[in-house]
């Protein structure tokens, strides 16, 4: 077992900020430690609009496999929204592919802000590894580059993974974030003049490639699916959609994260608060905890709405900036009272889908001119401000409540000549919340039972934090049953609960070499100078009806194993490995009996927190 190391500076930020996303990141997580290394791995679209998460995946995605250390090594690249070269681009997307290569092999973390190493420094390094043909193929590069012969500088640089996996016994994931930009910034002349708009186009036979498949992202979904469309024909990518919003659970999991990291007080009721005005969407959560606005207040219900309406309403807010920006990029095409009628009708009837004789009715559009309205709902839809539903006289307005509220904030005079009270609207949306009183103290009884390892992961920080023990941890288990040894178990539980943790993870990735990466629930690491020890953690919440089963159990033994061999690899000796399993209303007896028979401790949510002298709802 190692410290997860940020290889890849993240733009998130801290690593613990990486909130939710399970399900994205396990589904990606199979795709590349299972079906790369047998190349069944299928080339793959992540499609959400902007700030929707699909940089954070990707990043995140990149630093875990650096971490695993497998024989998958992850390539990120982002196409900026600049105008370059393409001679230029191609350099630069030849000494980050390298970089990034050199970082995996030689467990170096990259430069600031992922900055790729400039030649010399490339070539040296490359001499290093002493493998002769990748350092032909540099050599042959930058012969290229001084040529100017950019057409065979842009093939060269494209190939890389999918050639280096020839000189070396590995695979590869290609990752290029923001790929339409390439179809409207890069040029094919130095002139910036001919523009490279089909450059996407020259992934075309790569993009099959099992062994180097390609994971590629866009923010306008519209765009990217025309461009999939032109220049990935049959299929070649997989979509796969990113949605802004978390979960219910994974909202509140980044409300505490990002409470506890700009270290403001927030209780639990507040952050249903906040969970409830954001939608769970992580940009949201996150501009109301670094707000900088000088009335910023997280204390109370109304403090909480007067932070949002600044970030949102005003021309200094962070959300209202980034929205704003984005309207007025989506409407320059269909910039006319009409575009916007269509879109704020839209909005305002976001929850169904509307048909296009309905949208023409009521705008007043002329029926004779009926493509000409088609094209404007499809500029709008290329802009991802509105859904073009499974047909394509079908649309939808977006749903969510910032982005209707700052386009009616820009544009309902304008169009209606009537201004939204918006901080009104949304006192009126916390209101209907906490009319409802009695599911309000429902949901806040069972904060603790549905995300039972967010409980454990902020309880072991604040031990982390505090430098102190877990509370009473031998008082917090179930009773030893007699599979178990209950000698070597209760002196595992005396160790474990009397000693201190330095780091404290929750959703961490092990693995071990041509094995599938497993997730861990919650896991936490100690350490002095001569030894390591660890405390495992998975969490279940389940009724009595449906406890875990003995394949589960199985599974999270199979993780423990895991963590015990990567540990063995380390140079300070393993002290102890100490699993726990918590399932919110126990086990049953043949399943627990197995879990004791392999050292297994166990818990439940009456014995868990029974002895948690610290459980309260008071701010974190």
């Amino acid at each position: 077992m190692e410290d997860f190391v940020c290889a890849f500076e993240e733009r998130i930020g801290s690593p613990s900020l990486f909130c939710g996303r399970r399900q994205e990141m396990e589904l990606l997580l199979r795709w590349t430690t299972d079906l790369i290394p047998k190349k069944l791995a299928k080339s793959r679209a992540l499609l959400g609009r902007r700030k929707s998460g699909k940089t954070a995946i990707m990043q995140r995605l990149f630093n875990i496999l650096w971490n695993l250390d497998g024989n998958v090594i992850p390539f990120y690249i982002e196409v900026l929204d600049q105008d370059q070269w393409l001679l230029e681009f191609s350099d630069e997307y030849y000494r980050t592919f390298l970089s990034q290569y050199i970082s995996f092999k030689t467990r170096t973390p990259l430069r600031k802000k992922n900055k790729p190493w400039k030649w010399g420094e490339l070539n040296e390094m490359l001499k290093a590894l002493d493998n002769t043909e990748i350092l032909r193929e540099a050599e042959n590069f930058q012969d290229d580059l001084e040529k100017e012969d950019t057409h065979n500088a842009m093939r060269a640089a494209f190939a890389a993974p999918a050639e280096f996996t020839g000189y070396d016994d590995v695979s590869f994931v290609v990752m290029i974030d923001e790929i339409q930009y390439m179809t409207k910034h890069i040029f094919y002349d130095k002139e910036r003049k001919i523009r490279a708009h089909n450059l996407p186009g020259a992934f075309h036979g790569l993009v099959e490639l099992k062994y180097a498949p390609m994971l590629v992202s866009g923010s306008y979904i519209g765009w990217m699916t025309q461009m999939m469309r032109e220049m990935f024909v049959g299929g070649r990518l997989k979509r796969m959609s990113v949605s802004p919003n978390l979960t219910f659970s994974e909202g509140m999991e980044a409300i505490w994260r990002y409470a506890e990291h700009h270290g403001i007080p927030i209780t639990e009721e507040i952050s249903l608060v906040v969970n409830h005005l954001t939608q769970s969407d992580p940009f949201y959560i996150a501009t109301l905890f670094r707000s900088d606005w000088p009335g910023r207040d997280l204390s109370t219900a109304e403090g909480v709405i007067r932070t949002f309406a600044h970030e949102i309403l005003d021309p200094g807010g962070e959300i209202f900036g980034t929205w704003s920006e984005y309207i007025d990029i989506s409407l320059d095409a269909v910039n006319d009272v009409y575009g916007k009628k269509m879109l704020l009708y839209l909005l305002k009837e976001r929850h169904k889908e509307c048909p296009r004789d309905e949208i023409r009715e009521h705008i007043g559009w002329p029926p004779e001119r009926d493509r000409e309205l088609e094209e404007k709902l499809k500029t709008l839809a290329y802009g991802n401000l509105i859904t073009l539903t499974t047909s394509n006289f079908h649309y939808q307005g977006i749903p969510d409540d910032v982005l209707d509220i700052i386009f009616r904030e820009l544009y309902q005079y304008e169009i209606e000549q009537d201004r939204p009270d918006v901080r009104a609207e949304l006192t009126e949306k916390l209101e209907r919340l906490q009319e409802e009183k009695r599911s309000l103290a429902g949901t806040l009884s069972e904060l603790r039972g549905r995300m039972l390892e967010l409980v454990v992961w902020r309880e072991l920080n604040r031990c982390r934090k505090e430098n102190r023990t877990v509370t009473n941890f031998a008082g917090r288990l179930r009773k030893i049953t007699d599979a178990g040894d209950a000698d070597k178990m209760n002196e595992l539980i005396e160790l474990c609960g009397g000693s201190k943790f330095d780091n404290v993870w929750m959703n961490h990735y092990v693995q071990l070499p041509h094995t599938p990466a497993l997730e861990v629930d919650v896991l936490a690491e100690g350490g002095d100078d001569e030894s390591r020890w660890f405390l495992a953690f998975e969490a279940k919440n389940r009724d009595e009806r449906n406890p875990p089963t003995m394949d589960e159990a199985k599974r999270f033994s199979t993780k423990v194993g895991m963590i015990r061999e990567r540990a063995e690899q380390r140079r300070k000796r393993t002290r102890f490995v100490c699993p726990v399993y918590l399932s919110a209303k126990g086990f049953k007896k043949d399943v627990e009996e197995w879990l004791h028979s392999k050292s297994i401790l166990t818990a439940d949510m009456e014995t868990w927190d029974a002895s948690d002298s610290r459980r309260d709802s008071s701010p974190i």
